[in-house]
């Protein structure tokens, strides 16, 4: 039998060596070591996370919807922005185009276009009498309350007043339409478009073109005209008002130049018709 003390023993020794068998390894550094690198993790800053600021969609569609907006002014301010060039009674005026093409204004015209959109559209509007030079390029239009002319790049003469419209071209072609009656012609140069009160629209083939562009050059030619027209592009050319002319309509041909005087003009128109006029205080005219 063994001895009771030696079976003690072995039964004391047994948890010890178990206790050794989980027992970790010795550490290579030492206590001090240890404290000291805790020390320094915990004295280092933590790191600080990037702020990450989410825009809300409530202020993203505002934002949005006011950037489309100010798109949307800046577009319809280009679209609708007008320049209007206008000479006044008395007086011619030029207008010179984004693209270059010119416009020679008679007394009492004006032309309107849009600057802003003239690469998209070449497009004026007239209202009374123009000469125009246009440079080549895209579609170049003239619009009036009678009719429209269409060209591509040449020079042509519109006479656009009340229910007149005449357009005479000078050089390359020109397409006339009629808005009332929708009937359309090109003409060449020495040919003129007329369309008459009704809509209708007519062409005359070798004219004098002349004729269209004696303003130019301060001139007046008439030929089997209304006198009442003829008095009334006096008023216009001199900047002046001639009255009780309505009723006159007699067919008058002359041709002269301007004077620098109203009154010389008058009587050649006058005179032959065995017709007086009478100045006014006001500075007008009256037909008497």
């Amino acid at each position: 039998m063994k001895n009771l003390g030696q079976e003690n023993t072995n039964q004391e020794q047994e948890p010890l060596d178990f206790i050794k068998k989980l027992k970790p390894m010795e550490a290579k550094k030492s206590k001090q070591q240890v404290w000291e690198e805790l020390e320094a993790m915990m004295e280092r800053p933590l790191p600080q996370e990037a702020k990450v600021r989410k825009l809300s969609f409530r202020k993203w569609s505002v934002a949005a919807s006011f950037a489309l907006l100010v798109s949307l002014s800046v577009l319809a301010f280009m679209r609708f922005y007008t320049k209007k060039v206008e000479a006044i009674a008395g007086k011619q005026a030029f207008a010179f185009l984004p693209d270059g093409s010119k416009v020679s204004l008679n007394a009492a015209s004006s032309v309107a276009y849009h600057p802003f959109w003239w690469s998209f559209n070449r497009e004026v509007s007239l209202d009374g009498e123009a000469f125009f030079e246009v440079k080549k390029g895209e579609k170049f239009t003239v619009l009036s309350k009678q009719g429209e002319t269409s060209v591509l790049g040449t020079s042509f003469n519109i006479f656009a007043r009340n229910e007149d419209y005449e357009v005479t071209c000078v050089t390359g072609k020109v397409r006339v339409s009629s808005i009332i009656s929708e009937e359309e012609v090109v003409i060449t140069p020495n040919q003129m478009a007329v369309i008459n009160e009704s809509g209708k629209l007519n062409a005359s083939l070798e004219i004098d073109i002349q004729k269209s562009l004696d303003w130019t050059a301060d001139k007046f030619i008439f030929t089997q005209e209304p006198l009442s027209k003829v008095l009334a592009e006096v008023a216009r050319r001199y900047g002046v008002e001639i009255k009780n002319i309505d009723k006159l309509n007699q067919s008058y041909t002359g041709y002269f130049n301007k004077q620098e005087d109203i009154e010389p003009v008058l009587n050649f128109v006058c005179k032959p018709f065995n017709i007086e006029y009478r100045k006014l205080p006001s500075g007008a005219y009256s037909i008497q």
